[in-house]
């Protein structure tokens, strides 16, 4: 529940005083409403029917059972991850409505607007989706909590280099992924030549920034890797394995090395 798309939800759930609602229905049921209140609860009846949807709640839902996720809601975000979450959700929000307003500001139609916020909207929930499942991976033991940092849009993963591990050392050369020239334009490149070889504190020092360029954007470049040592060097393989996992998530080739 701490993940940043559904804690927006949460954030919105608070922003339109989930207290606030309660009385003005006690209101309605106890006299009659003016048609602008009346105008300003079916709003709010409107977005809490988005809200029962996204928490999977039934249609039906109480007042109590409301409630008592809110209760929920705040006392998880009490805790250090909730307030991390949360408070990435209300930069979210506050970038999103800075657009929407800028927007407004040049003209552009109403129902473009709503368009691009309910899209940002659908972006964000899609993130908290992407953070628990590798949150579900990492708790099985079958990640380490960072996403790639190059995906296509069906899904598939680009691989940033083409690496040889050796009985002299580290050999590698960059792919050429034409749909990420401007992209790469913007990272650390490791100067790459694939007749020279590197040995493991020289490969270490090149990748370095690029790795720590992926560390702060909370993702690993992935690079494929091709064994090119002898029979008997499968100790010397491991260790060279291991030092191009410390900046790389890797795809081990079965194939003979290609340079």
């Amino acid at each position: 529940m701490a993940e940043v798309g559904i804690l927006i939800v949460f954030v919105l759930l608070l922003l339109i005083g989930f207290a606030e609602w309660a009385r003005a229905i006690e209101q309605q049921s106890a006299r009659s409403v003016p048609a602008e209140r009346l105008a300003e609860l079916e709003r709010q009846e409107r977005v809490l029917t988005d809200i029962r949807k996204a928490l999977d709640l039934p249609v039906a839902a109480t007042q109590e059972q409301i409630a008592a996720m809110v209760r929920a809601v705040v006392e998880r975000s009490s805790t250090p991850e909730g307030q991390s979450a949360l408070t990435t959700a209300r930069s979210a929000l506050a970038s999103m409505q800075a657009i929407r307003d800028e927007l407004q500001a040049k003209g552009y139609p109403q129902d473009l607007l709503a368009k691009l916020q309910d899209q940002s909207y659908r972006l964000a929930a899609q993130e908290g989706q992407l953070k628990r499942y590798e949150g579900q991976l990492q708790a099985a033991g079958l990640g380490k909590g960072e996403r790639p940092c190059w995906v296509k849009p069906d899904g598939t993963t680009e691989f940033l280099f083409d690496v040889v591990l050796g009985s002299a050392g580290i050999r590698m050369r960059e792919n050429v992924l034409p749909a990420r020239n401007e992209e790469r334009l913007t990272l650390p490149m490791p100067v790459t030549n694939p007749d020279e070889t590197l040995a493991p504190a020289e490969f270490l020092k090149r990748t370095e920034p690029l790795y720590q360029s992926s560390v702060a954007r909370n993702c690993r470049f992935f690079v494929t890797i091709y064994d090119a040592t002898g029979s008997s060097e499968k100790d010397l393989y491991k260790s060279l394995l291991r030092t191009v996992e410390g900046h790389f998530y890797k795809r081990l080739a079965l194939d003979k090395a290609p340079f």
